[in-house]
């Protein structure tokens, strides 16, 4: 059991570090994460770590609980719509990688 929760909680860091990585980079025009985006990763991080659903959760637009704060739920589907589209082109290998894994 714990092997699986670490497991899925690797796969959802990996998954909004891209994210946020294909985000910042074309709305910032930044190489690395700029303060903002970092600072947004960061709480990313610290709520997956926390979440008391893993490992069985599904994503979270599809889960009736919501733990981030209103602000930052904005701006974090903000980012997962904007990256989503994108991760394909962007991150082909590595989206084979989140769905063998």
């Amino acid at each position: 059991m714990i092997d699986k929760k670490i497991k899925r909680i690797n796969y959802e860091k990996k998954t909004v570090l891209a994210m946020i990585e294909i985000y910042c980079r074309a709305k910032h025009n930044k190489n690395k994460l700029c303060d903002e985006c970092n600072e947004m990763l960061k709480y990313a991080y610290k709520k997956i770590e926390l979440c008391p659903f893993l490992p069985d959760k599904p994503v979270c637009k599809n889960f009736h609980v919501h733990c981030y704060e209103k602000d930052r739920r904005e701006r974090i589907k903000k980012i997962m719509r904007f990256a989503g589209k994108r991760m394909f082109f962007f991150s082909s290998c590595f989206i084979f990688y989140l769905y063998i894994e």
